[in-house]
């Protein structure tokens, strides 16, 4: 891997002890790569190999979805020195439990502690690693997590919301191969059923909070303030060069039975 591609694409720069370099690669990637599945959406084969990955998100500057997104950050991890390895996930699905091993995220070790690492869930990801304990509260960028254990997995990730936690991730703590991966990604990315087909999501953080889009509407939180656009055709070109910095297009059909009404509410 070309650790010195990686660290010009997501600004990073080396120092410091390994627990403050895990901190900080983590911080900077989700920062600076954006969570994306406009291939997906426009019905293109997305390869989670290690190469194709690297080709994507740091070469041609793309962003990538949590089997991309996490697969890059492993193998920077690996190649900066860390322990790391990737396990397979579920998804909650709120009180209908939760889905099926479609999501990836990482495990590393800095410090002698180990760390959960996730740059690829979008919306409520976490955008520096979790320590691996359980019952801690960790604030996190304005949000609240923990780490509990038991139920229908051997872990969850649960975020706190209107003063509860509900679970978000699942995971057992089991090294996944990649062929695993792969086989997951095939049906993120080409079963007629996966939500990454029939919706455009994207999310960036920020310094002081995040950007994202679910299809034609973009949001963008500062602060305390949250601002909604709903885009016409014209303006998502720019919008997604702008925010995300993606030029790729996005299939027409996202306009199909849809009033195209710009500004913001």
């Amino acid at each position: 891997m070309d650790l010195r591609a990686y660290f010009d694409r997501i600004g990073y720069k080396e120092g410091g002890s390994d627990t403050e370099r895990l901190f900080r690669v983590h911080r900077r990637h989700i920062m600076s790569i954006p969570f994306e599945n406009i291939d997906v959406y426009n019905g293109k084969t997305v390869s989670v190999e290690s190469e194709a990955v690297f080709e994507k998100l740091v070469v041609k500057k793309r962003g990538g979805y949590c089997f991309e997104m996490n697969c890059l950050l492993a193998d920077a991890l690996s190649a900066m020195g860390f322990e790391v390895y990737g396990v397979l996930a579920r998804v909650s699905m709120g009180p209908g439990g939760f889905g099926p091993h479609l999501h990836r995220m990482n495990i590393a070790v800095a410090g002698g502690k180990r760390y959960i690492c996730d740059v690829g869930f979008g919306g409520d990801c976490f955008v520096e690693p979790l320590l691996f304990e359980t019952g801690l509260e960790q604030r996190v960028h304005g949000c609240t997590y923990r780490i509990v254990k038991g139920g229908a997995v051997q872990y969850s990730v649960q975020i706190l919301k209107d003063g509860q936690y509900a679970d978000m991730l699942g995971f057992d703590d089991i090294p996944a191969l990649n062929g695993d991966f792969g086989v997951s990604n095939f049906y993120t990315n080409c079963n007629p059923d996966s939500g990454f087909r029939h919706f455009v999501m994207i999310n960036l953080f920020t310094e002081n909070g995040r950007i994202s889009m679910l299809n034609e509407q973009l949001t963008v939180r500062s602060g305390g303030e949250t601002i909604r656009k709903y885009l016409t055709r014209d303006e998502l070109p720019g919008t997604l060069e702008k925010y995300f910095g993606i030029s790729e297009p996005v299939d027409d059909r996202l306009w199909e039975g849809r009033k195209e009404a710009g500004g913001f509410e």
